[in-house]
C-alpha cells in the first residue's frame, strides 16, 4: 500500500496530473484538514469547501503550477484564498437579523442583535497570519522548512501521532522534539514573526 504522505511533491503532483485515486484521495483529505482547522470555524462547510477546492484543482488550477516541488504549498495556498472568497462572499451578503422583544407593558419593539455566525474578520485575520507564516517559513535553510512545515501540519491535526511523523521526517520522535525547537526559533527570530507576536 502507497503511503501518500511520505511521496515528495513533485512525484504527488505528476501522480494527480495522471489520475491516480489515491494521490487524489489523499490531496481531497490534505484539503479537508486544513478546511476543518478549528480556527476559522468551518466545521459545518468543511466537506463542501475541500470538495469545491479539489474540484477546481482537478480541472483547472493543477496547470498553474510552477513548481512542482512546492505542489502541497500550492494547495495550501489555494484552499486558503478559496476560504477567504467565501467569507468574504457572506460579509457582503450579510443580513441584519432583527429579534422582536415584550416589555412590561406589552408593548412589542424590535432589536438589531448580532449575526451568529463566526466574526468573520477574525477568521480573515487568522488567514493573514497562515498567509505571513508561510512565505517565513520559506526563507528558512531547506532542513528547517521539511521539519517546521511538517511539524506544524502534525498541530493541525493533519498527522496522527509522533509515529506517523516520524515516518513522513524519517527521524527519531527524540530528533524530531529537538530539531522542531531548533527550527522554530529560527521562525520565531525572523522580523515578520516577530511582529505578528507584537500584534
Amino acid at each position: 500500500m502507497i503511503d501518500y504522505k511520505a511521496i515528495p511533491d513533485e512525484d504527488l503532483f505528476v501522480m494527480c496530473c495522471e489520475g491516480d485515486e489515491g494521490a487524489w484521495e489523499y490531496t481531497y483529505n490534505y484539503i479537508l484538514a486544513i478546511c476543518r482547522w478549528k480556527t476559522w470555524n468551518l466545521k459545518a462547510e468543511a466537506k463542501e469547501m475541500a470538495q469545491q477546492v479539489t474540484l477546481h484543482l482537478m480541472e483547472n488550477a493543477i496547470k498553474k503550477v510552477k513548481e512542482r516541488t512546492k505542489f502541497r504549498n500550492f494547495v495550501t495556498k489555494m484552499t486558503i484564498n478559496k476560504i477567504k472568497d467565501s467569507f468574504k462572499s457572506k460579509w457582503r451578503k450579510r443580513v441584519p437579523i432583527d429579534k422582536v422583544y415584550v416589555d412590561e407593558d406589552g408593548e412589542e419593539f424590535s432589536q438589531e442583535i448580532a449575526d451568529p455566525l463566526p466574526s468573520h474578520e477574525k477568521v480573515l485575520i487568522d488567514l493573514e497570519i497562515v498567509s505571513v507564516v508561510d512565505a517565513a517559513i520559506l526563507k528558512l535553510p531547506a532542513p528547517c522548512r521539511v521539519i517546521v512545515r511538517e511539524y506544524l501540519n502534525f498541530k493541525m491535526g493533519l498527522y496522527q501521532d509522533y509515529r506517523e511523523l516520524s515516518r513522513v521526517l524519517k527521524m527519531k520522535i527524540p530528533t524530531i522534539s529537538s530539531m522542531a525547537r531548533r527550527c522554530l526559533n529560527k521562525l520565531i527570530a525572523l522580523k515578520e514573526i516577530r511582529e505578528l507576536m507584537v500584534d
